[in-house]
């Protein structure tokens, strides 16, 4: 939480000084594309065992849109962090993601909110998957809030700060897990 705050006045000071850089409007229209890399900080709870937290790479984030005014967006936002799953069997790589169709909206000219609801997973990390159990995918439902600030922009392209809150469960072979993650990222996005 202490890192979405400090995002959020960041945001607020550097849009201050930009604006009184830079007035000049950025045009948003069509396809949305974005891809984000960060840092995630994930709270895990299964049935019957302690609270799991650790720090971890956040991967993939993608959210896939359209423009439907130059401040609003409808997309599909696919948002994941990494954690080590300490259930049954090894120790392993998963994923704590979701399907999430949302809403984002520029309050300022560089400085958005993005919200949403949809389907949560719990899915295998390609990379760590040594047989044909880790496979599985478990699903149940998330919901999701972000606000990001463009710290770049060019033509088409912008480079953005973000911070996201991602609330989720799963119905796991163990029961149902909640998680909750937070989020510091930097953002590629194409319109």
């Amino acid at each position: 939480m202490k890192s979405l705050t400090i995002l959020f006045l960041f945001s607020i000071l550097f849009n201050a000084n930009m604006h009184a850089q830079n007035n000049a409007s950025f045009e948003r229209k069509g396809f949305i594309f974005g891809a984000a890399i960060g840092i995630s900080s994930v709270s895990l709870k299964y049935p019957s065992q302690p609270t799991q937290n650790e720090i971890s790479a956040s991967l993939p984030n993608f959210k896939i849109g359209t423009m439907i005014s130059n401040r609003t967006a409808v997309v599909v936002y696919l948002p994941g962090s990494i954690y080590t799953y300490e259930g049954s069997g090894r120790n392993r790589d998963r994923g704590f993601e979701a399907i999430i169709p949302s809403v984002q909206y520029w309050l300022k000219d560089r400085w958005w909110i993005l919200g949403g609801a949809g389907l949560g997973m719990d899915a295998p990390a390609f990379y760590d998957i040594k047989n044909e159990e880790e496979r599985k995918f478990y699903f149940g439902s998330s919901v999701i809030a972000a606000t990001g600030y463009e710290i770049w922009r060019k033509e088409k392209f912008t480079l953005d700060i973000q911070g996201r809150v991602h609330y989720g469960s799963a119905n796991v072979s163990e029961g149902t897990r909640n998680g909750m993650a937070y989020n510091l990222l930097v953002g590629f996005n194409w319109y």
